[in-house]
């Protein structure tokens, strides 16, 4: 292993606290759900819904930490004959993502202890999919780290970064700046913590951490991730944040585009923020990523951000507009289909909650049947015809224009996906056996 490539603090801290914190053991009644690295939605974002997983797909987690990402997608491809590579410059993280895998008896896997910037002398191949998450914003140089990834990325590859925002982590930015001049720099990593924990436990109630301490309450609470989430959140040697133009920037520092943010869609969109008719023309004619960038301004609080790299001229989302698309439910709502079309009657109005808030549908007979057809595998051009068979005087037009709305409704909550008809994704995980993140 090369060790000149990254900071020794930052290695000595995921020595000391492994981030996240996981009990190997739980891996016999929990899998840990990935928004991100779901094959359906990265299908949907990346790959018009049409990718076939099963022809030797290969994947790098880059900075594995503990193996949650690194979990879910052998998981996912340990039938399908894909290839997950994990590396990390921990030695104690990689010990905790081996058992876990080892408990879970998969297989899948090829473990590495190295530093992100040794990939291009690693030799691993090249990968269709990467995934970093919460990683580059700790390097010495983003760039750098984003051109180690795309060095072994496939030419049709995408990869799946987490960076820090830069708005929803002001206070977190305030108390790190306090905490490195109140706690001793030179002390084992336990005292750092408990100096910090006694402060943080003390703040006066006008301290910008202590009025967002609710925000941040499962990362620092000792029921929650504990000294390690502690440590990673307030004291890391080096953190970064990042905006949507500082997010555009990097993608193009790698000759890359933003395909899609993943998580937290809505946030993203200024027509889901502001009323209808709020948004001046001219602001609504910009370019999308300065809309996207006057979105972040507008909420003010995306603490991180998702999103997938690749080249756009080959990468595309799926569409309404190929009658081979099926409808998939994701998230709560997977698998019960049939049961929401029964209880959607014509003016009755049903709630979900999503993870961007609440959804409201009311019934009518189109969307009725609609709901009945979400299930992975009958196409677009076959609901269409169903609905047109049996809903006196509707058409083709009027079915589309319904759906739209559906679909952009229950798509920016994360609960519908569009995936080609005998693609893989149709046989969906039983997400009944997932915890979420």
């Amino acid at each position: 292993m090369t060790t000149g490539n990254f900071l020794e603090a930052v290695k000595a801290q995921y020595e000391a606290l492994p981030y996240p914190p996981r009990d190997p053991a739980l891996e016999t009644r929990r899998l840990i759900h990935k928004i991100g690295d779901n094959l359906i939605i990265l299908n949907h974002y990346c790959f018009g819904g049409s990718r076939d997983f099963s022809r030797g797909f290969r994947v790098l987690v880059a900075g594995g930490g503990t193996g949650d990402s690194t979990i879910y997608l052998a998981e996912q491809l340990r039938q399908l004959g894909g290839e997950v590579v994990y590396l990390d410059l921990s030695e104690a993280s990689l010990a905790i993502a081996r058992e876990r895998a080892r408990i879970r008896g998969i297989e899948n896997i090829r473990w590495f202890q190295a530093s992100i910037m040794d990939i291009p002398a690693l030799e691993l191949g090249s990968f269709d999919y990467i995934n970093c998450t919460g990683v580059l914003h700790h390097l010495a140089s983003t760039e750098a780290g984003l051109g180690a990834l795309k060095s072994v990325l496939k030419p049709d590859g995408v990869i799946l970064l987490m960076l820090y925002g830069k708005y929803g982590r002001r206070s977190v930015y305030d108390m790190q700046s306090l905490l490195r001049q109140y706690v001793a720099p030179d002390g084992p990593i336990s005292e750092q913590v408990a100096q910090a924990r006694r402060l943080v436990d003390v703040l006066p109630p006008t301290n910008s951490f202590a009025r967002d301490r609710e925000k941040w309450s499962r990362e620092i609470a000792i029921d929650g991730f504990g000294d390690a989430g502690l440590y990673d959140l307030l004291l890391h040697s080096q953190d970064r944040c990042f905006s949507v133009p500082d997010l555009y920037g990097l993608a193009a520092s790698a000759s890359l585009d933003i395909l899609a943010f993943v998580d937290h869609v809505l946030a993203y969109d200024l027509t889901n923020l502001l009323p209808a008719g709020a948004i001046p023309p001219h602001v609504l004619q910009m370019e999308l990523s300065r809309r996207q960038a006057l979105a972040e301004l507008l909420i003010g609080d995306i603490a991180s951000h998702e999103f997938y790299l690749g080249f756009r001229e080959i990468h595309r989302p799926a569409s309404l507009d190929d009658d081979d698309n099926t409808l998939v439910m994701l998230g709560k709502m997977h698998g019960h289909h049939a049961e929401i079309a029964a209880g959607l009657q014509p003016g009755r109005t049903i709630t979900f909650e999503g993870r961007s808030g609440r959804l409201t549908i009311t019934g009518t007979p189109v969307n009725r049947l609609l709901f009945a057809h979400m299930d992975g595998r009958t196409p677009l051009s076959t609901i269409y015809n169903t609905i047109i068979k049996a809903v006196p005087g509707v058409t083709r037009a009027g079915i589309e224009a319904e759906l739209s709305a559906l679909y952009g409704k229950m798509h920016a909550h994360g609960h519908l996906f569009l995936l080609r008809q005998g693609s893989y994704g149709t046989k969906v995980p039983d997400f009944t056996q997932m915890q979420p993140f």
